[in-house]
């Protein structure tokens, strides 16, 4: 099985449900322990095998450039380059760095900048997102978790060797909930439909389960989904830090 070495982050949402508390603050710089959410989600990808790293940045990233960019954001081993662009949805954002990654590798990793694992949930991610399902490498696979903390879960329902049979309203015996991460082949992403197809995320993947494509769940330990406030707290328990 090829490595994965590729990767990339999401970081070109508003955060707005953020704004309240950390005014004037990128969502992706949101101290959780000490450290901003993408410097979290950089030394996860970076456990997980990745050493060329895509970040997304809207017009108003240039503050999360320069942290990854400086002495305390830089992470050993890890190569980073960026893409800025102002995007209307989630679903924009996560096709177009998905098919800038697909002219780079065959498979890569994504993940949204507010998107807690430990480092080692990532590296067992990575190592199985692509385990033969059917008898031949899945189309792409999605990191769950039974951790349910989300105003509005994407509900996933597992058969046979980790196959998602179901997502979302379809999950009818809903085992897990998506986290935030993703592994997704070049195959896969050159197959999209066009950017206004969707107006979120988790339409495309409802449709690709839904289409009979071989997906992937890999249950990971309790991933966080930092969209609030108060989901910061829960992200440094599950980390095992405290706030610095």
């Amino acid at each position: 099985m090829t490595s994965l070495r590729h990767g990339g982050i999401i970081a070109a949402g508003e955060g707005s449900r953020m704004a309240s508390r950390y005014p004037g603050m990128p969502k992706p710089l949101v101290r959780v322990g000490g450290k901003p959410l993408i410097g979290w989600v950089a030394l996860a990808l970076r456990a997980a095998g990745i050493r060329r790293l895509l970040v997304l940045l809207n017009s108003r990233g240039g503050a999360v450039r320069d942290y990854l960019r400086s002495s305390a954001g830089r992470v050993p081993g890890l190569e980073v380059s960026f893409l800025r662009r102002d995007t209307d949805s989630s679903w924009e954002s996560f096709r177009l760095l998905s098919r800038t990654l697909a002219r780079r590798s065959s498979r890569f990793l994504l993940s949204a900048a507010d998107t807690v694992v430990s480092p080692a949930d990532a590296a067992r991610f990575a190592k199985e997102a692509f385990r033969p399902l059917r008898g031949a490498p899945p189309a792409a696979a999605l990191g769950l978790t039974r951790f349910v903390d989300d105003e509005k879960p994407l509900w996933a329902q597992l058969g046979p060797g980790g196959l998602v049979t179901a997502l979302g309203p379809g999950a009818r015996r809903g085992e897990a909930v998506t986290c935030g991460l993703y592994a997704l082949s070049a195959k896969t992403a050159a197959r999209m439909p066009p950017e206004r197809a969707y107006g979120r995320l988790r339409d495309f993947w409802t449709s690709l389960v839904r289409s009979g494509e071989a997906v992937r769940g890999v249950l990971l330990a309790d991933a966080v989904d930092v969209d609030r406030p108060e989901d910061v707290a829960v992200a440094e328990r599950k980390l095992g830090c405290s706030a610095a």
